[in-house]
Formats: structure tokens, C-alpha cells, sequence
């Protein structure tokens, strides 16, 4: 399963997934926040953490090749891209 680390302000998310069951996972801080199986090109992971006196709403997009060989991510918080690959 290939994982990819992403590290935006105050959190460090995993993002793993597997091209053979097509199961999609997201950390945060080492807790799992999201889970799921998808056969999609694109998979809408979302959570909220509180921070400080803030409720903040992630959004990752888990995106997959056409193949499955490969895939990318978009981070949002409240909307706002962090992190994307490619």
C-alpha cells in the first residue's frame, strides 16, 4: 500500500492507498479520521478537528491513475488547498 505523508500547519496526515482492494485510508497525528473503499477516479475523504477555540473542516481528495498504478491527493481546509499531488 503506498502511503504518502503530508505535513500542513500543526498536523501531519498519512494517505494510503491500495490498487488491489481499493481501500483508502487518511491519518491525522496517527489516528485514522477517514476510511473507505472506493473504485472511483476521485474519493472525497472529510473530518473536523477543533483547534484552539476553531472547528476546521479537511477535505482530501484521494485521486487514481486510469490504471490504478498511481494516484495523487488535494488537502483542503475550510476550502483552502494545502497540499496537493501531482
Amino acid at each position: 500500500m503506498p502511503k504518502h505523508s503530508v505535513s500542513i500547519p500543526g498536523h501531519t496526515l498519512e494517505i494510503d492507498a491500495s490498487i488491489w482492494n481499493a481501500s483508502e485510508r487518511i491519518r491525522c497525528d496517527g489516528q485514522t479520521v477517514s476510511e473507505q473503499r472506493s473504485f472511483f477516479y476521485i474519493t472525497p475523504h472529510s473530518f473536523s478537528l477543533q483547534e484552539g477555540d476553531e472547528r476546521a473542516t479537511y477535505e482530501v481528495n484521494i485521486l487514481t491513475s486510469w490504471l490504478g498504478l498511481d494516484y495523487g491527493y488535494i488537502v483542503r481546509r475550510n476550502g483552502i488547498i494545502l497540499a496537493h499531488r501531482p
